[in-house]
């Protein structure tokens, strides 16, 4: 890359994408600044550290070995009328329900009614 830069300086008379034609203690210097970037960069990367509370499903992949992660029985609930739906998820059965309805009842014009149409 510095040699075509090099080249397409000295044939066109300007600068090449580093800056104007010149050797010595100004190339080194501007080779050291990029290699150090790039280092940073590199550095800065490697040492992200992931979110603590994120779930990674079942299987956790940062773990060392296939470590089983609590799992909880999520219920859904669907609600639907005849021009929109509503959904819901929760732990708890009831509150699914009442909340797919909710949605449901949000979307849904006056004088229309939502029925659950499923449950899971």
């Amino acid at each position: 890359m510095l040699v075509a830069s090099r080249v397409f300086a000295r044939q066109f008379g300007g600068a090449g994408p580093l800056g104007p034609l010149t050797t010595g203690a100004n190339t080194m210097k501007r080779v050291m600044v990029v290699a150090a970037l790039a280092a940073a960069m590199a550095g800065s990367v490697a040492m992200a550290s992931p979110t603590s509370g994120f779930n990674d499903g079942v299987y956790s992949p940062r773990a060392d070995a296939p470590a089983l992660q609590p799992v909880y029985y999520v219920h859904t609930c669907t609600a639907r009328s005849r021009v929109a739906y509503g959904y819901w998820s929760n732990v708890s059965l009831a509150v699914a329900r009442v909340r797919a309805l909710r949605q449901c009842a949000i979307r849904t014009p006056r004088g229309l009614t939502c029925f659950i149409t499923a449950c899971t």
